[in-house]
């Protein structure tokens, strides 16, 4: 009981490993470390296989309860209806370009507007000076 003590005080502050440690030498606690990672894992796998057996018992135990209620995995996910993934079944989609729908020569260079957002300069500059965007239409 007294080694559990001390490997409990070892665990909680380095001074008292430093303590500890003190009179070994370094072979010693090498082999130290290294029985105690052994241990380590053998508890890691130990707790693995707990899981997985305690798993296993529930999923049992859920299908039994499933065949008793008469429920299938299609009736608890849902998999009659079909997926749309989040996203609407209708509508534009998002990022599709949008062809423009007018168009204006300026100085030799073409500037062309779907019709949406804010209005150009080039087509607010044409209109404010008695122009019509119908004159623009592609």
């Amino acid at each position: 009981m007294n080694e559990v003590l001390a490997l409990q005080s070892i665990a909680k502050s380095k001074a008292a490993a430093n303590r500890a440690v003190k009179s070994l030498e370094i072979q010693q606690i090498e082999r130290a470390l290294a029985n105690l990672s052994a241990a380590a894992e053998t508890i890691k796998e130990r707790e693995s296989l707990r899981a997985q057996r305690k798993k296993e018992a529930a999923v049992k135990k859920l299908k039994s309860m499933m065949d008793e209620l008469g429920i299938s995995a299609a009736d608890i996910t849902g998999t009659s209806k079909p997926k749309t993934n989040g996203k609407r079944a209708t509508g534009p989609k998002k990022g599709n370009k949008v062809a423009p729908k007018y168009q204006i020569t300026v100085d030799g260079v073409t500037h062309q507007w779907t019709g949406r957002g804010r209005t150009p300069v080039v087509f607010r500059s044409h209109v404010e000076n008695g122009g019509s965007l119908d004159d623009c239409l592609i």
